[in-house]
């Protein structure tokens, strides 16, 4: 009984932890150019992102280059939004003529989260930060959560920011990286709280994934796909060993086949920093067609498996495998094989180094990817 318990835990488990990238809302990656920057601000496409009214709270994230192999450039400057009815925009904090080689990845959130302002104000700022008083997060300090400057108030603030959780009032906080400086009175933020079981988890940087100012993520929705849409921050944390201040914008950019976070100026990273990262699904799956009943193509055998799994293509499919990747529910990958010049549609496969858990199974075949879940089970 408990063994058939932990079983059906773990497929539970697996409706969470194991989904596509989540819909939740228009999305599209934002490329400058001499047509749509003016002076200071780039404006942005209401007809990518269902948005022309004031109302509308959108957030933003640079990505350094962009899949046809343009707008790569350094955001040396922090960015924030500004509507100009009817249009939204983004622009540079220090008031300097925005660079037409800077791209950024952009969401209206409408779905499967929630969406506020906060103001800093002088009742909630205490040195450099300035808690946030919202049921979502109070209370929460494992909550996952996002934020953009807006200019709503006509308040620049050329602060770096991240996120901070203050324990002693038991509410999160935006602070400044620079250690400090108090933020500006009356500055706003958007903050989007993503529902749980949908598409973030938290990267923690170490000494396997960090490169200087770079970070690798490895994540079985990003590995391999270069059209995944990332927004990040840094969450500064409540712990002592894994704090520490980065007083730097920070963007994301795809090296073949990882995407990875990195400094816009080459302030170095530590083991130990800690970002949230959230993937946003590039199309409403309404219209989702290419990746339907990707599980019944790909079949694995026994399921739970023990020491060995067949991983098989069904006869439907033309293709043969090329490699197998087996990521656990945290996006860490655990076990790779490549298989040369294989014209098989069946590969046995050695698990015995896994412990009992659930695990995300992905194929890379002649022909594309395809996923299911695997249960190693002892």
């Amino acid at each position: 009984m408990k063994t058939l318990f932990s079983f059906l835990s773990l497929l539970l488990i697996s409706q969470v932890m194991m989904a596509q990238a989540t819909w939740f809302g228009p999305n599209y990656t934002h490329r400058d150019s001499s047509i749509n920057c003016n002076s200071d601000y780039t404006d942005l496409d209401s007809t990518q992102i269902g948005a022309n009214n004031a109302g509308d709270k959108l957030i933003f994230n640079h990505v350094y280059g962009t899949t046809d192999g343009t707008h790569q450039e350094y955001m040396i400057h922090n960015c924030g939004l500004w509507f100009d009815s009817p249009v939204w925009s983004i622009f540079d904090e220090t008031e300097v003529a925005m660079d037409t080689l800077l791209a950024f990845n952009v969401l209206n959130p409408k779905t499967n989260g929630t969406v506020f302002t906060h103001t800093v104000d002088s009742a909630n700022s205490t040195l450099n930060w300035s808690d946030i008083d919202n049921a979502l997060l109070n209370g929460h300090p494992e909550a996952v959560f996002f934020i953009t400057k807006t200019w709503d108030n006509g308040v620049y603030d050329t602060a770096h920011v991240g996120i901070w959780y203050d324990s002693y009032n038991s509410k999160w906080s935006v602070y400044n990286e620079d250690g400090g400086t108090p933020l500006q009175l009356n500055s706003t933020y958007n903050i989007f709280v993503p529902n749980a079981s949908t598409s973030f988890y938290k990267h923690t940087v170490d000494s396997l994934n960090i490169m200087g100012y770079i970070t690798r993520l490895d994540n079985p929705l990003l590995n391999g796909n270069p059209n995944a849409r990332i927004f990040i921050v840094h969450d500064f944390t409540d712990s002592m060993s894994t704090q520490g201040y980065i007083n730097d914008e920070i963007g994301v950019w795809y090296d073949d086949p990882y995407w990875t976070i990195y400094t816009e100026k080459y302030t170095p990273l530590f083991a130990g920093a800690t970002f949230n990262v959230l993937v946003v699904a590039n199309t409403n799956p309404a219209g989702i067609t290419e990746n339907k009943n990707t599980e019944n193509k790909l079949i694995l055998s026994p399921n739970p498996a023990n020491d060995k799994v067949n991983v098989l293509l069904d006869q439907t499919n033309s293709s043969v495998i090329n490699s197998i990747m087996i990521a656990g529910i945290d996006g860490r990958t655990v076990l790779k094989k490549s298989i040369k010049e294989n014209t098989s549609k069946q590969i046995l496969l050695d698990v015995s180094d896994l412990n009992s858990g659930l695990y995300l199974l992905n194929v890379k075949t002649n022909q594309g990817m395809l996923s299911s879940k695997l249960c190693i089970m002892r």
